[in-house]
């Protein structure tokens, strides 16, 4: 199993808990292992799945959550269609939140449009950098985004130091990696998003309230439709349909694994799993995502005249 971010980042984790129980339900009960190529926030994995990797079988990627989007937006660096990927399964899906060190200039909704926020992201391909800059450009919000960080934890810890003033993550990586901080009051939760209102945030602005018309809440939604993929995982197009299909009942059958779900439980995981044919589904629903809103969220992303 390939992870494309970095030792500290959710994928990763994420991706070693999977790993050590997938195997038994695999035919052959085969060792699982797991391999980081990180880079370009998942990209350079993504890539390397898609146009490199063996398609046998025996390669399975943790992609990033924005893969179909970025695939539909064609970003700088993206060399794959995503609904050629075989989508194998994810065990959950999540909110994105922007948590903050306590004495950063975002207290209330005003300071959000005049007061700048430094995040840091794991690259121009995570949800860490993208979220923050569409936001900047839909909203008019005040993020400066600073990239060149190997992962999701060593932008925690440059917070911590006082480098950056937080980050737009994950809120199940940030719960796991600084929960006592956030319940606490030392990282402040200051906006959150998704296509609904997290019940774990009440309180907190949510993205799609702030909207002013109905293009800025059809460009929000089209961005953050790719939280419902969670962690996902993938192999290659060309490999063999059975083999597919061997993998995507063993996703299935490791989901519904009571052992798993009560490990699950036990280490802090929330799972809300989703199948592969449900996920290829959810995938060719963003491709046909109407050409207006894609060419206004990628024109926000990626300015014409920038590659």
């Amino acid at each position: 199993m390939i992870s494309g971010a970095g030792a500290a980042s959710g994928y990763t984790i994420w991706t070693h808990f999977i790993a050590d129980r997938l195997g038994k339900f695999i035919p052959g009960k085969p060792n699982v292992i797991v391999e980081s190529m990180a880079g370009a926030g998942g990209l350079i994995a993504t890539n390397w799945g898609y146009n490199v990797a063996p398609k046998d079988g025996k390669v399975i990627v943790s992609v990033n959550r924005e893969t179909a989007a970025l695939s539909v937006l064609k970003a700088k660096g993206v060399m794959f269609e995503s609904t050629k990927f075989n989508w194998l399964g994810s065990p959950t899906s999540d909110t994105n939140i922007c948590a903050v060190s306590k004495d950063s200039p975002w207290n209330k909704i005003d300071d959000y449009y005049k007061n700048e926020l430094l995040v840091g992201t794991d690259g121009v391909g995570s949800g860490m950098h993208i979220y923050p800059v569409a936001l900047n450009q839909i909203l008019g919000m005040k993020f400066r985004v600073i990239d060149g960080y190997s992962d999701s934890g060593v932008v925690l810890v440059a917070a911590e130091r006082g480098e950056i003033n937080g980050s737009c993550q994950s809120a199940e990586t940030l719960l796991r990696a600084r929960g006592s901080q956030i319940k606490s009051g030392e990282m402040r939760v200051v906006l959150q998003a998704g296509l609904k209102p997290d019940a774990r945030f009440p309180g907190v602005p949510f993205v799609l309230d702030l909207a002013r018309n109905d293009e800025q809440r059809q460009a929000l939604r089209f961005l953050y439709a790719s939280l419902a993929f969670g962690r996902p995982y993938v192999t290659p197009p060309g490999t063999p349909p059975d083999r597919v299909a061997a993998l995507q009942g063993a996703f299935d059958a490791l989901f519904a694994d009571p052992d798993f779900l009560r490990d699950a439980k036990k280490q802090g995981y929330d799972i809300d799993a989703t199948s592969g044919p449900d996920m290829a589904k959810l995938v060719d629903e963003i491709a046909a995502t109407p050409k207006e809103i894609v060419e206004r969220v990628a024109a926000i992303i990626e300015p014409p005249g920038s590659r």
